[in-house]
């Protein structure tokens, strides 16, 4: 390849040499942008699935799904492959890639039936195994400058957040509050969400699915909750306002502030979840914890806590002195 390997590109070929990986087939964004260093702007719904950056081990190379590497000239043009949605080509295009359809063993960190079936004539001889534990790895304890990256991105997201709730009041949609996060986003160079904004009436319940031209009405309890993709770099956060002109925003849940003074180094991510906390990794995109974790300093996490008609959400960064709230209003 013409490009200067990254440190987490060296990383994961060493792993992969160490687990007996051939080749690497990813899906995530994040962990797309980690090997490879580009900013693809082209995101999509289906993009935790779809195979959009390949590793190789032997020879060494990356290759992307996307039309051209505009913003990140440094990649190599000919490691693209194009986006389609024509299955027959994708598998054309992966089948071409010089070492992949020799792999015995391929990592993958995320997929549909449908991409199960597309491996199937790409790599038929290849045993299919879990990524995840490489990356989770990787992001385990971030650097400081991916934790300023991270601080970077809740600082877009809150103030998306807070374009919401300012636009919350009686007779309001729902999409057109998203429409208000997504414009604020982008006023900040942010195009790429972490996820769809979502504004939706919360009465005990989680969903966060509601019918679009429904009016959010006067007096509501309405979750907000907004997630910014910054240079690949992401954060998230969740409030809860009453509908009204202004919007009231609601204190966090009874025991909250128990919750954040447990989270110091050393206490294990099952006690916090015991206490009904959501706790999971964040920073280059959403990392599972396993119960039996224990947390450490510089660790940056997503912790939630939803409770009867409040939920609470913020990212954590852990320090030798406490948590961090990056996603703090202020």
């Amino acid at each position: 390849m013409n490009m200067t390997n990254s440190p987490e590109l060296d990383y994961c070929l060493s792993e992969m040499g160490t687990r007996g990986i051939d080749a690497l087939v990813l899906g995530r964004e994040a962990h797309a942008r980690a090997v490879s260093g580009a900013d693809r702007l082209w995101l999509s719904g289906t993009r935790a699935f779809a195979p959009g950056c390949v590793v190789v081990r032997s020879p060494p190379s990356v290759h992307l799904l996307a039309n051209s590497n505009e913003g990140f000239e440094d990649f190599p043009g000919d490691h693209l492959y194009p986006v389609t949605w024509n299955p027959a080509k994708l598998r054309d295009a992966l089948r071409a890639i010089p070492g992949l359809a020799a792999a015995k063993t391929v990592g993958v960190d995320g997929m549909s039936p449908g991409v199960h079936a597309l491996f199937a004539e790409v790599v038929p001889e290849a045993e299919l195994t879990d990524a995840g534990p490489i990356f989770a790895e990787l992001w385990r304890v971030p650097s400081p400058d991916k934790i300023d990256a991270v601080r970077e991105a809740a600082r877009v997201a809150h103030d998306g957040l807070a374009a919401m709730a300012a636009a919350l009041r009686d007779g309001v949609r729902a999409r057109v509050l998203r429409g208000v996060c997504a414009e604020r986003f982008a006023a900040l160079g942010v195009t790429t969400p972490a996820f769809e904004a979502v504004a939706a009436p919360i009465d005990g319940g989680a969903s966060t699915w509601l019918p679009p031209e429904r009016l959010l009405g006067a007096g509501e309890n309405v979750a907000l909750r907004a997630g910014a993709l910054r240079h690949g770099w992401e954060a998230s956060l969740a409030r809860t306002y009453v509908v009204a002109e202004p919007s009231v925003e609601q204190p966090a849940p009874d025991g909250w502030e128990e919750i954040i003074e447990l989270c110091r180094a050393g206490t294990r991510v099952g006690h916090l979840r015991d206490l009904e906390a959501v706790v999971y990794g964040v920073g280059r995109g959403v990392e599972p914890y396993d119960d039996e974790l224990e947390l450490e300093a510089g660790m940056v996490f997503a912790l939630e806590l939803h409770r009867g008609r409040r939920l609470h959400q913020d990212v954590v960064h852990l320090t030798v002195d406490g948590a961090v709230i990056l996603t703090a209003d202020d």
